[in-house]
Formats: structure tokens, sequence, C-alpha cells
């Protein structure tokens, strides 16, 4: 660094006239050694930087925590520090030996935190941040960035869609902002932004994060930027929050000897709960019940036939479809510098099977950081990452027809997988009535492919004192395979075809970046600023094939169809061009302000509305440095109030949808594909705009041993993009508009203390957030009903749950009556004055028109998938060398929809029930709230209502981790510098009323649909054996 550099030059100038000066008078030739070891453990500490105050003179502690300083005079002072540790000072005073022991700081001390195109001294920011360590991760090689991080940042709520590697999860920064926009965060992985939006399965509702390509082992640290202020230099893509992720790369240019780490975690991985359903008797007794209800005729010899193969087996679908598995994940990282070159290097390999038959999993990452320093003045930086995901699934979620998960739960116990006469794997059971699940996972393969590589390239030039241009290129190339066959065998056409898809996707990303940044300390004044320029471009090539009737069944490659039913590609392309500036200024760290600005220019929007100014404003006020506030100097180390107000952007919409679109048309023209002028062109079209308004404190008292953090925000979003139907005279089917708005308004509270910190130190961080969310604005002030059950309203949270409101179940017949307003008696009826009439065993319905006619205008607001709060609680207590963690989180007060309640139930097919509808009503006068069961659900019993909506609050054990560093005096023969083992479990408990396999779900790919389940692969439970050393 080139102020070190000139410092370094000048002291050396002086203290070679000093040396001159002083030749006769004091001898500068004393010779200081020792040993710095950690108060805690009682181990040496490998890599303390041992410096001379006032001198450049330094070492640093070799493996056995020793240094040796030479040509000391007797007034020298020695300075030790150590990241995550307290410095200490030791005055040579004529001493030849000087053992230092050094104190571990009392809570999380990364004391600077990434801010965006810069970073910050965590105690002077003055927007809501939160900074979370690699050490936190996690421990389960299945484990994901995003899963590692719930529990950890107040305000972040995150739902993982399902239990595959790998999965998608719904996350949202402080409440759902937009409702089809997307809620995703901003992802800034070591400087390049990616595209934040999960990767749906072809063919299958399953969804596939982007940051499942990042092996954890490889994070140095993760920023999440909560507020606008924060998130404003990112302009038109930080609406829903920010998330910087920085990977692991060598010292940067300090003489550290190259540290080979290797480690390697493999666990025992058990499927989650199962679903509770019926044994084959229980299913007989049901299902002749039903089809008795419904009057249609029994044909089914299993059900009263004891000489019937099948008359006296059950099957558990659920244990033949799930299995334990073993899941391993290795990484080998190589780090060190020198004065002038530094290097991370890591290479990782996780295989993940999956609990689920006949699916595997493997994924390889490869990751280089490589800096330069060029010359005095100029420095350079290589970051380079690869990264292959290979996995073989099934289409596992239930809104699949063809899910093997699916088939599972809904196949009648009765029947066997294999032919009880030959033995074979049957596809279909009993007369074609339904497929066979381990059939189906067997031979109705998936695949998904991805390959990613990214490449940055940056060089840092110091022009003046303090003031540095730097440039920077980005390049991501990312490309993905999706391909899925379906046998003849399963068919229900005629004539029976095979169905097979295949889809390729390939995608770059382009970034260029120039800025230039000044940071000084002026006496009291500390300003830093970074001005800057942005040019992104992205580009995406993608491919599908649809092919019929493959030449060899066991030859499945799209190319094996003899016949291409259809064939679709898709080009698309997007610009954005950006300026963008902030100054921070801080007088005598007490009065603290920052001011950005960002204009961002997209090609996704109207020539009218394509650009779009994001300005922000802090305010920070340290009363803790105040004079008045002497009186509290030994019990409160740090106070600040601050404030911030913000407006940033989201700009998740079509590529395309402002000029109007083509599209091929459903049907043919002459024999050829039509195309038509689907949507209008609109020159207005432009961002959805996110106002925040922020007020936090912070507090750090009893030297750092408690923190606590409290924010309280007001998010306003406009603008909000709606894709609405047009008139057919208009010659358009649709047009995509700005309309609507939605308010977040909540609070957050962080608490962090240190418990014990002697022999014992325990560390505890609990938090808590509550967000209230409402619809404020909506086109035509009317509701908008998206999918069967989520409703806009303005006033109302967005996406509760719109449907009928059961009451109970009629014990009798003569327990429906109606009485109408007019005063004539009647009885309450399905859709029309002159529908079924409600017997007893039908369910009771809230009649909201009074009409006495059950339709869907008596669908009113039921529930709310919204949690009313979230929080975690995370522990560490550290003994010598032994360690236990344990995290929980928790949410409360959601509701889930459970879609797969209802579908099971309305028995469509001779499908399996839960063990739930064993309370059904039976006969007359029977008093309960499960109404009877009838085949084909005729009286819509089972529609989406309150009776199939559950309260989905938990609270889950996430993670327990016990580990054990093994003594440093243990290691030289093996030419290790540490060890460390670990046992740990994931996902060990949940407790949750929740009937589903787990109350964290959300099976729909909609924005604004949450709380859905339709019964997607839940997560595992696993236990994992760990081992680290480092040489």
């Amino acid at each position: 660094m080139m102020i070190y550099n000139h410092m370094k030059s000048k002291a050396n100038i002086f203290l070679l006239l000093l040396m001159l000066f002083s030749i006769g008078v004091n001898a500068q030739d004393r010779k200081v050694s020792g040993v710095v070891t950690d108060s805690q453990t009682g181990e040496a500490i490998r890599g303390v930087l041992v410096s001379v105050k006032g001198s450049s003179t330094n070492t640093l502690t070799d493996d056995n925590g020793r240094y040796t300083l030479s040509g000391l005079s007797n007034d020298a002072v020695l300075s030790f520090t150590f990241l995550g540790m307290t410095t200490v000072e030791a005055s040579v005073a004529g001493k030849s030996a000087i053992n230092v022991t050094m104190e571990r700081l009392a809570l999380d001390l990364d004391e600077v935190v990434v801010i965006g195109y810069g970073t910050q001294s965590k105690r002077d920011v003055t927007g809501s941040i939160v900074s979370v360590s690699g050490e936190d991760m996690g421990t389960s090689p299945g484990g994901t960035i995003v899963s590692a991080l719930q529990g950890k940042v107040p305000g972040m709520q995150i739902i993982t869609n399902s239990g595959e590697p790998g999965a998608g999860a719904t996350i949202q920064i402080r409440g759902a902002s937009s409702i089809s926009g997307g809620n995703e965060p901003l992802y800034i992985v070591d400087g390049v932004p990616i595209d934040g939006s999960n990767i749906t399965a072809l063919n299958d509702a399953a969804t596939f994060s982007p940051l499942a390509s990042i092996d954890p082992n490889d994070i140095e640290s993760i920023e999440v930027l909560k507020d606008a202020a924060s998130g404003a230099i990112y302009g038109s893509r930080a609406a829903n929050g920010v998330v910087i992720i920085t990977t692991k790369g060598g010292n940067k240019f300090e003489n550290v000897k190259p540290r080979i780490t290797l480690s390697h975690t493999s666990s025992s991985v058990q499927p989650g709960r199962k679903m509770d359903v019926m044994n084959a008797g229980q299913f007989r007794e049901a299902y002749v019940d039903a089809r008795t209800n419904n009057g249609s005729t029994i044909n089914a010899d299993w059900i009263d036939n004891p000489h019937h193969p099948y008359y006296n087996n059950t099957t558990d679908w659920q244990d033949i479809l799930f299995r334990s598995a073993y899941q391993h994940n290795s990484n080998l990282g190589i780090r060190g510098s020198s004065e002038t070159f530094s290097y991370g290097i890591s290479l990782g390999y996780r295989d993940l099977k999956p609990t689920i038959v006949h699916t595997d999993y493997g994924q390889m990452n490869a990751r280089g950081n490589f800096s330069y320093r060029i010359t005095k003045n100029i420095s350079a930086e290589t970051r380079v990452s690869y990264s292959n995901i290979d996995y073989t699934r099934i289409l596992s979620s239930s809104g699949s027809y063809y899910s093997a998960l699916r088939a599972a739960l809904f196949t009648n116990p009765v029947f066997t997988p294999y032919d009880p006469l030959t033995g074979e794997l049957m596809d279909w059971l009993g007369k074609r009535e339904q497929r066979n699940p381990l059939a189906v996972a067997e031979k109705v393969p998936a695949t998904f492919d991805r390959n990613m590589t990214t490449l940055s390239q940056n060089v840092t030039a110091e022009l003046l004192k303090g003031l540095k241009f730097k440039t920077s290129v980005y390049a991501t190339v990312s490309k993905f395979e999706q391909s899925y066959y379906q046998p003849k065998t399963f068919s229900n056409s005629t004539p029976r075809r095979d169905d097979g898809r295949y889809q390729q996707r390939t995608s770059n990303h382009f970034v260029n970046e120039n800025t230039l940044s000044y940071n000084r300390l002026l006496k009291k004044h500390r300003i830093s600023a970074v001005l800057g320029q942005s040019i992104e471009k992205w580009s995406t090539d993608g491919i599908q094939h649809y092919g019929e009737d493959f030449v060899d069944p066991n030859v499945t490659p799209i190319q094996g169809a003899a016949r291409m039913t259809r064939v679709e590609q898709t080009i698309s392309k997007r610009a954005m061009l950006s300026f963008f500036g902030r100054v921070n200024y801080s007088y005598a760290g007490r009065y603290l302000a920052s001011f950005t600005m960002r204009r961002d220019g997209s090609s996704r929007f109207g020539a009218d509305r394509r650009y779009g100014n994001f300005p922000a404003a802090t305010l920070g006020w340290r009363f803790s440095d105040e004079s008045f506030m002497d009186f509290s100097d030994n019990i409160l180390d740090n106070g600040m109030i601050r404030g911030s107000f913000g407006i940033t952007g989201n700009q998740v919409a079509p590529n395309y949808a402002w000029q109007g679109e083509f599209n091929p048309a459903a049907s043919r023209y002459d024999g050829n594909v039509a195309i038509l002028h689907d949507a209008m062109m609109n020159n207005r079209l432009g961002w959805e705009t996110t106002t925040q308004y922020n007020v936090g404190l912070d507090l750090s008292m009893f030297k750092k041993r408690v923190s606590f953090t409290a924010d309280i925000y007001k998010k306003q979003s406009e603008d909000l993009l709606f894709s609405f139907p047009l008139n057919g005279y208009t010659g358009f089917n649709s047009i995509t508009r700005n309309y609507g708005s939605i308010e977040n308004r909540g609070l957050e509270l962080l608490l962090e203390t240190v418990n014990l910190n002697k022999a014992v130190r325990w560390e505890t961080g609990v938090n808590f957030s509550l967000n209230r969310n409402k619809v404020t604005a909506l086109p035509e002030g009317e509701d908008i009903l998206i999918g069967d059950f989520s409703l806009g309203r303005i006033g109302e949270p967005a996406g509760v749950f719109f449907a009928h409101r059961a009451l109970g179940v009629y014990a009798n017949d003569t327990d429906n009556v109606y009485y109408a307003p007019d005063g004539a008696v009647g009885q309450y009826t399905r859709g029309s004055a002159t529908g079924e009439v409600f017997k007893g065993g039908d369910m009771i319905w809230d009649d909201i028109d009074g009409n006495g006619i059950i339709d869907d205008n008596d669908r009113v607001i039921i529930g709310n998938p919204h949690p009313k709060f979230i929080g975690g609680l995370n522990n560490s207590l550290a003994y010598k060398n032994i360690s236990l963690k344990f995290s929980l989180y928790w949410s409360y007060g959601n509701q889930i929809m459970n879609t797969l309640r209802r579908r099971r139930n309305q028995m469509l097919t001779a499908g399996n029930l839960g063990q739930d509808a064993l309370q059904r009503w039976r006969k007359q006068g029977d008093v309960t709230d499960f109404p009877m069961l009838r085949y084909q659900d005729l009286m819509g019993n089972f529609r989406t209502s309150s009776f199939t909506m559950e309260d989905g609050s938990f609270v889950r054990l996430k993670e327990i981790v016990l580990g054990y560093t093994v003594p440093a005096k243990y290691l030289k023969r093996f030419f290790l510098n540490s060890l460390g083992v670990y046992v740990s479990g994931t996902n060990l408990l949940t407790w949750s009323s929740y009937s589903g396999f787990d109350p964290e779900v959300n099976t729909s790919t909609n924005p604004f649909i949450s709380g859905a389940d339709n019964g997607s692969l839940p997560q595992s439970r696993s236990y994992n054996f760990g081992i680290t050393a480092q040489f």
C-alpha cells in the first residue's frame, strides 16, 4: 500500500540517522524473543504481528508462537496484534525474553464491513447492515449459503423451498415489496452482481438457488444491507436488499508462509418427517365409505376377496421411495502471501445423495483469488471460479403429474410395487388405476446440469495520497441443461407415446466498472468518497426441444426421438448504464453523515422512463463520546443513534415488455405457426421504486460484553409492475404497466452477550423481527386474485388467503336450515338456488352474502402467509480445546395452505388418505370437524378453505456442533499447524403442529404466492462428522 511504503521509507531514514547519532552512546543491539499464547486455550498463536512502535521493524510468530527481534533499544515498546485478539503492548526495559498472553475480544470482531464499492469501520456504519462470518456457514455437506443465514440476520426471512440439494429459497428482507417483480435480494459475489432469481426445473415446480454454485467453505464473510441508504449505491436493483458475499483470499502483501487447509465432512442423512397415512385396512373401509356416499359402484376385488394377492398386503409407499443416504464434502485450500503477491486457491467436491431413490448429486468447485503489487502505487487483483453441478433427479414436486413423491402420497396402500406373480416392477397398479411410485422414480428420469465460470480482473492505482483509481472487468458464463423423459408405458394418450424434453440455456454477463475513491483523515475530519461508472450487458440464448416416439427406450437423449413435436428458441439481451457516488464524513468519530446517489439506465424500460435516480442519506450521532456521558465510561463503550432515508428500485421485468411482444399462437393457420402481436407497447414502463426510512440505536457495554442493536423502519414500494389484460377489440391480450403500492413497517432487535469469559467462554446472540405488510394501492382499486387463493386487496397484507370459511360439519340432514331475510325457511345449497342440498356429513360453510347459496361470492380473507414475527437464537461455548455451538430458528403467526391435504381428501382417484380422515363423519348424528368422504368430492367439502389451512408456526433446532481442537504439542511430528474435529447435527428437531412434511415450505414460483404447500421433498436430518487440518 502506498501510504504504508511511504511511511516505511521515512521511518527507515529516520532510524538510520538515529542509529548513527547514537553510536557509542547507547548501543542498539538488544535481542528479545518470546512466545505468544492464547489466554483461553493456552495454545501458541501463529501469525501474530510483533512490531516496534514508531518503527518499521516487525516480525510474525512461527508455528510454535515464537518470535525474535534484534537491534532494539531499552526504551523500545513492542506491539502484538492479531485478528480477533486484544492488542498487547510490552516495554523492553532491559528484558531479553518477553512472553505474551493475548485475550480474545469480547464479541464478533470483524471491525471492517463491506458496504458496496468499499469498506467501512463497523463502528462507523450508519445504515442497517449485518455481517456474518464465514465460520458460521454450517457443517452439513448439503448446507447452502442461504440456509446458513437463517436465524442470524434480523429482518431476513428465509424459507427453503424443498429438501433437494441446491434447492431454491424464498427470501424476503423486510417484507414483500413486489407483486410480480420478484422479492429476491441482489447478490454481489466478490464485486460481481449475479441474478438472484431461482432456476425453475423442467416440467416441475422445483427451484434451484443461484448461490448453489458457491462452496460455503470458500466464504470469508457475508454482509446483508437491509435499509435503502445502505443499498442505494446499487440503485435500481436494491429494493429488496443486498447480500454481499466475499470469498477467501490470501493476506494482502504480508510475508505469510503458504498454509494448506484440508477439510472433509461425512454425513448420514435421514428423510424428514413422513406423512401420517392410512394402512390398507383403514383405507379399504374409507374407500367403501367414499364410493357409497357417492352412489357409485365398487369394482375392486381387493376390497373383500380374501384370496386376492393384495388382500392382506400393506405397503408404506413413503418407505419405498425414501431412503437414508450418505453425503460427503471435501475441500482443499492453499493460501499465502508475500510483500508483492498473495493468493487463495481452493478446490472442493460435494457428493450429496438425496433421501429419495434413484437420484444422485455431484458438485465440483474451484476458485482462485490472486493479488499483485505491480509497483509501489499500482496493484491488481484476479479472481476466477468454476462450478459444475450434475444432478440426476426425479420429479419431486407434488404439483407435477408425474411426480414420484406425489404418487407415493396418493397411492393405494393395498398395492405392491412388484407383480405378486412374476416379481417384475409394474408401471401401473391395479387396473391402470395408479402409477407405481417406484417405477416412476426409476423410469421417469430428469437431469439437471449447470456449469458456471466467473472471471474478474481489476487494477488499482494510487494517484495521490488517499486518492485511488480502480478499473474492473467481470465476465460470467453460465450454462445449464435439463432433460426429462417419460416412457409410453406411463402414457394415457391414444395412441400411447413416450415423451421427452430437453432444455439448454447459456447466459453471459459482462461488467465494466471504473471508480475514483478518496480516503483521508485530516485532524478530526475523516472523509471517504467514491465516484463511479458501470456498464453491464446480459445475453441469454436458450432452446427447448419436445420429442415423441423414441427409437430405443434405453436411449433417451432428445436426439433419439423419431418426431419433434415442438422446438422453442429464446434469445434475449439487455444492458444497463450507471453512474454513482457516495461521500462519508465523520467528525471526531462523533458526528457522522453519508450521502449517496446512483443514476441507472436500463434497456428493460421505455424511452420515457429509462433512467432513474436513487438518492440516499444517513446521519449518525455517537452520544457516548459526548462530555455529558463521562459518567458512563465504565459501563457504556459505544452508543450511537442513526437515521437513514433512501430510494431504491426493482427492475425484475421481462426484457422487452415495454416494446410489446410477439408470441406463437395457440393454433396454426394454413398449416403454419401463426405469430401474434400479443402485448401492447408502453413507452412509460419504468422501475418499481421503494422509499425507506430507518432509525436505529447501537449500544455496546461492559467492555464489549453486551451489544444491542434496534432498528425501526418504514418501506413504501410504488409503481409496481403489472400485466393488465386488455379487451379483444384492442388487438392485444395485455399491456405491462406501473401501478400499485405496498407498505412494510417493522422492528428489528439484536442482542449479543458474552456471558462468561474466563476458563469457559459463553457467547449468546438472539434476534427478533416483526414486519407488518399492507397493500396500499392497486389498479382501479380492485382486488387481484393470483392463483386459487392469494389475494391482493388494499389495506390487507399481500397474498392473504382468500377462500371459504368452514364452520363445522352437519351432524344430521335436518341440521341444514337456512333462514332467508324475508322470513322464509329453506336449506343451504351448493352453487345455485337449485343446486344440491347439503346433508349430514357435509361441511357447514359461512354464507357471507346471506342468500343461502354457497358459491364464490362467499369467499373471504381467512389467513395470512406472513409471520407475525421471526427470530433466532445462537449460542457458542468453549472450554480450553472443546467447543459447543447450537442455533435455533423460529417463525410465529403465519398460516399455510395445505393444498396437498385438499387434493388427497377429494379422492379424485383411489388414492390413500391421511390418518386425520379416521375422524370423518360416517353416520347421522356423528359430531366431528372432518366431513364425510365422497368419491370425487361432488359437494366440494374439500375445496380450498379454512379447513385446509393450518398454523405454520414452528421452532427448529437448526444445528448443534461439538468440536475439539487437538493441542499443538501433539501435532509437530505430523507437520500439522492445527487439527480440529467435530460432530454435528442439522435439522434435528422441529416443534410444530403442522400436519404436512415441513412447516418451512413454499412450493409456488410466483413471488406473490407464499405459504402454499403442494408437497415438495422435505428437508432432511443429517448427522455429520468433520475434520479440518492445516499444514
